[in-house]
């Protein structure tokens, strides 16, 4: 599916094109949970997506969507389960001709995660691991005193690693949602395509939200693309719905954002040319406030 914008718009228009964007998003999202939910006894379900596909957005919302209907909600972020850096570093040390790959599942602990899962759902005290991304270390997280009837969201682009996703299918009913832009975008006579305009938001939420320069991030990007065509894309069949988060509007928004971090990157970077080329194909676009963001948008992970 592709999104054609034509011609320019008047303020309210797009405040208007926003709030319908945004309102359309949150009924895809509800869609996709009642064509799951109904399975009886569903107390686990998973939510995955490639980098900068929503999944914060989507957990809020699955959660508000359960929660009204009385249940005690649990979101378990994958993430929290990553060996600690150190570790991964004195088990490189100890296999010559090995570099750690934090891409892929071994520098998840596997089985800690099953160990959690197994006393979660058995509705035993369980102490959840905290990961904390600066200094790459875990330390303890929250303690779950979990109930009978409590429901738990896992969350993370892991959850579709083939021994992730055993842990959460063995023994379990289970039911899993992805989410991820779609559908292109064809605006300011330039198409943008779903992996591009997840790489326009995670340059800006990276550097508005993680403190990381836009060359940085074009640099991760070739490594981050190998994960998800091994690991991610080739699995996500593996889920039992689906959700569109491509927004129509968001090229416009994210100009005004990216411009200037583009505009970063010196000539003597190599990413400069990669950086010159989005901002040439940016130049035609419309410009679309982020005043115009509803409380709920999408768009408040990534600026």
């Amino acid at each position: 599916m592709k999104h054609r914008i034509v011609g320019l718009f008047d303020e309210e228009e797009l405040k208007i094109m926003v709030e319908d964007c945004d309102r359309q998003l949150e009924a895809r999202i509800d869609r996709a949970i009642d064509s799951i939910e109904d399975v009886a006894n569903l107390r686990l379900f998973g939510l995955t997506g490639p980098t900068c596909s929503g999944k914060t957005t989507a957990a809020r919302k699955i959660t508000e969507h359960l929660e009204k209907k009385g249940l005690c909600v649990h979101v378990v972020s994958i993430d929290d389960f990553y060996f600690d850096k150190e570790y991964l570093h004195k088990r490189v040390a100890e296999t010559p001709h090995v570099e750690i790959d934090y891409d892929s599942e071994e520098t998840i602990d596997i089985d800690l995660l099953a160990e959690a899962t197994e006393s979660l759902l058995s509705c035993r005290r369980t102490q959840l691991p905290k990961f904390d991304f600066g200094p790459g270390t875990r330390s303890k997280g929250e303690c779950i005193f979990p109930q009978t009837n409590d429901v738990f969201l896992f969350e993370g682009i892991q959850i579709l690693y083939p021994k992730v996703n055993e842990i959460l299918n063995t023994g379990h009913t289970y039911r899993s949602i992805s989410i991820c832009p779609l559908s292109s975008i064809e605006v300011g006579g330039e198409e943008f395509l779903p992996n591009e305009i997840r790489l326009c938001r995670r340059i800006v939420r990276d550097y508005y939200r993680r403190a990381t320069a836009p060359a940085f991030t074009f640099y991760l990007w070739k490594s981050v693309r190998a994960n998800e065509e091994k690991n991610i894309f080739p699995n996500m069949h593996l889920c039992h719905a689906e959700i569109d988060s491509t927004m129509p509007y968001e090229m416009g928004m994210l100009k005004p954002y990216l411009e200037p971090l583009l505009r970063q990157i010196p000539q003597s970077d190599f990413f400069h040319a990669d950086a010159e080329r989005l901002l040439h194909r940016i130049q035609g676009i419309q410009p679309v406030s982020a005043a115009y963001m509803t409380e709920k948008s999408l768009y408040k992970e990534f600026i």
